[in-house]
């Protein structure tokens, strides 16, 4: 009897489920030091101070572009370009370059000679840093004009506003014309949503806004931890630290730490993309630099259609700016019929993603353009409307909310 129960133990310990943890991603070694993470078209990239890296199998494999010790060490996209910022090149000329093949041939543009720190791009415009200035071209980095006589160490555009975080916290709505300071500790990330604003700092900081800057709380105090990367998924945010990865689950109110087998310290990119979150490594320490966890686990989230949620959530569609797909995420209370439209400038209905009975859970939806038959979309602005009840749900509850997104052809 004694031994039964020892078999029946052994094969219970056998067959417990194990929760997935970080794994290395393709290639033991991309040369260590990932300071840009980037996917445009199914196609990932990873900045670091040895080469560029291009991978077309999701991370299996990697391609690298440029002569070693490029210091290619930001990346951004914009339009049909993806950006590359190369820094003290040993080889090769020092500036921003472009590709319009996905990565595969690359080009200096006329911001050449300079050491780039940081990128940033929306659909109109393609940012780069120096020591000594900010950059802005509106012509597909064909001419580039000053709008900042300071270095910054990372750039982000939200809206009509621009971030410059280095010595403190900048902004400008006038495309620098005027700065604005809206703190004064040294940073160097940033990320924003609207009126909510995230700065990260080198005292291992993070502080954040919710007023556009007119205020502050410190949600994130890890004293020591350079705060080097954020990241924002809907209510989301990531942080890569000196001391590894974090993430708040309440638009930043809290954060908890995600390391676990994590087999590195220093975390300087993020990139989430088909369902995992990738990071990148700044620690020649670890011969792996790229890593990757099922984002579902990293949120812990073990069935996304049996959560318990108190709240009616419609989430703002990642990527935007996107190009062929993009994603878009919800959470109802309440069991009611579901309807996700998405609508043009003038309020006609481009699509119906979702029209049908959902009981109460969390939910995701891709928007593919090339797989809804006839619909030939030209770039510009789009909203997509979640309507949850027809009338009123069987609890009384009712909900319709729409947000904006930006589709570059």
């Amino acid at each position: 009897m004694k031994n039964f129960s020892i078999l029946i133990t052994i094969i219970s310990l056998t067959f417990t489920p194990m929760k997935a943890q970080w794994i290395p991603v393709g290639n033991p070694n991309l040369g260590g030091d990932i300071m840009a993470l980037l996917e445009n078209n199914e196609v990932l990239f990873a900045g670091g101070t040895a080469y560029l890296y291009r991978s077309s199998d999701g991370g299996l494999n990697w391609t690298g572009y440029f002569l070693q010790f490029a210091y290619a060490w930001s990346l951004a996209k914009s339009n049909n370009y993806i950006y590359c910022g190369l820094s003290f090149p040993f080889s090769q000329t020092p500036g921003v370059y472009r590709s319009n093949d996905n990565g595969i041939n690359w080009e200096i543009t006329t911001l050449s000679n300079k050491n780039i720190f940081s990128l940033a791009a929306d659909n109109s415009q393609v940012l780069a840093s120096d020591n000594f200035a900010v950059y802005r071209s509106t012509d597909n980095g064909q001419s580039w004009n000053s709008i900042g006589d300071y270095g910054t160490s990372h750039l982000y555009i939200s809206g009509n506003r621009i971030y410059s975080a280095s010595s403190g916290l900048k902004v400008t709505t006038d495309f620098g014309l005027n700065w604005t300071l809206l703190h004064n500790n040294p940073g160097i990330s940033v990320i924003a949503e609207d009126s909510i604003i995230f700065f990260g700092t080198q005292d291992g900081k993070i502080h954040r806004s919710t007023n556009y800057g007119q205020s502050w709380e410190t949600t994130f105090n890890k004293p020591g931890a350079y705060v080097y990367s954020l990241y924002k998924y809907g209510q989301n945010v990531f942080a890569g630290t000196d001391s590894g990865f974090y993430v708040s689950t309440n638009n930043g109110e809290s954060f908890f730490s995600k390391n676990d087998n994590l087999g590195i310290s220093r975390i300087q990119a993020i990139l989430v993309y088909d369902n995992y979150v990738f990071v990148g490594s700044g620690n020649y320490a670890y011969s792996v630099s790229v890593w990757k966890r099922p984002l579902s686990e990293i949120l812990d989230v073990e069935d996304q259609n049996n959560i318990h949620t108190n709240s009616f959530v419609l989430y703002q569609n990642y990527p935007n700016p996107f190009n062929l797909n993009t994603k878009i995420i919800w959470e109802s209370p309440v069991g009611s019929h579901q309807t996700l439209k998405v609508y043009d400038l003038l309020g006609k209905e481009i699509a119906t993603l979702v029209d049908e009975y959902k009981p109460a859970g969390k939910y995701e939806v891709k928007f593919n353009v090339d797989q809804i038959s006839g619909l030939n979309l030209n770039s510009g602005v789009y909203f997509y409307q979640l309507k949850i009840g027809e009338t009123e749900t069987s609890s009384g509850k009712k909900f319709i909310q729409t947000k904006k997104m930006i589709y570059l052809k």
